[in-house]
């Protein structure tokens, strides 16, 4: 990619964060994000469809960065405690553009993605578990059940209760695990 794309795309995704941290998806226009980005409609066009095909790129980034941030993602199988703080600590390390792009509308996206993502991570490396029952419900009850807990406990907290919610959440997760 040459330095003009790569500066034109770095602009509109910067704009881009900027107006989703204080408006729905639906309110950010192609004229105002190509002011503040200070490119041309037409430019805007040559990069991306629609406003919505730019906000999907920038989620599945992020969800990428997310996950890629788990040292050991395979411990949702082994060592749930250690997978839910990675994965809360991955969570905190990338608060701001969660609450830009996963905000006002869009929240449910962050954890369907997630868990979709984490899913096809781990069924590159054992197809066998798609249909294992076991490995579906505990990925499923770490990522939904763990953030909307998180949310509901400890969002907006200082980091000392954020800590302390993360690990009941933790708790939590190896109880099921032990269950099954």
């Amino acid at each position: 990619m040459d330095l003009r794309t790569t500066k034109t795309r770095r602009a509109l995704r910067e704009a881009f964060l900027d107006m989703r941290r204080d408006r729905p998806l639906e309110r950010v226009s192609v004229r105002e994000l190509c002011e503040r980005a200070e490119v041309s409609k037409a430019t805007f066009y040559l990069h991306y469809h629609s406003i919505f095909d730019l906000s999907a790129e920038l989620q599945e980034s992020l969800v990428r960065k997310i996950i890629d941030g788990l040292e050991r993602p395979n411990d949702l199988l082994g060592d749930t405690r250690a997978f839910t703080c990675a994965l809360f600590s991955s969570f905190m390390a990338h608060a701001d553009e969660i609450d830009a792009l996963f905000s006002r509308g869009q929240e449910h996206m962050l954890i369907e993605t997630v868990e979709s993502e984490l899913r096809g991570r781990f069924l590159r490396t054992d197809a066998r578990l798609a249909q294992d029952a076991r490995f579906n419900v505990l990925l499923t009850y770490q990522v939904h059940g763990s953030h909307a807990a998180y949310m509901r406990w400890a969002r907006g907290g200082g980091e000392k209760d954020r800590r302390l919610v993360i690990d009941a959440i933790a708790d939590a997760s190896d109880a099921v695990a032990r269950l099954w």
